[in-house]
């Protein structure tokens, strides 16, 4: 199979799978930040930390030039507000703290910092 057929896969997938909780209640934006943060964490898991911020610093041009408007469903209405109000960062679990600065350099030295685990998702 070739890779745009997999992507195809993958991308109705997510659409079927936001559409079952949409029907099951729960809200829509909770799932879209839930499937955006497991794919954020699978890209730092999978190419490292400096390369994801890399990744999606060229995202705001990607999107803005179309590039994802195949995948966009048609029948939807588009958001009437295109730039929504910020919100403070929510643990998706709600098991654990958000810590946003988990990865901003910070005065303690390497050394004494305990390293981060990771695992595959």
């Amino acid at each position: 199979m070739n890779r745009e057929n997999m992507n195809n896969i993958v991308a109705k997938e997510f659409s079927d799978a936001l559409a079952r909780c949409n029907q099951q209640g729960i809200d829509a934006s909770t799932v879209r930040t839930g499937l955006l943060t497991i794919a954020i964490a699978n890209f730092v898991n999978g190419i490292g930390l400096d390369n994801t911020v890399s990744l999606f610093s060229v995202l705001p041009e990607q999107i803005r030039s179309g590039m994802f408007d195949r995948f966009v469903d048609p029948s939807q209405p588009r958001a009437a507000n295109s730039t929504p109000a910020y919100r403070a960062p929510v643990s998706v679990t709600q098991q654990q703290p958000v810590d946003v600065s988990r990865h901003v350099a910070s005065a303690t030295p390497a050394a004494q910092t305990a390293p981060i685990k990771r695992r595959r998702l």
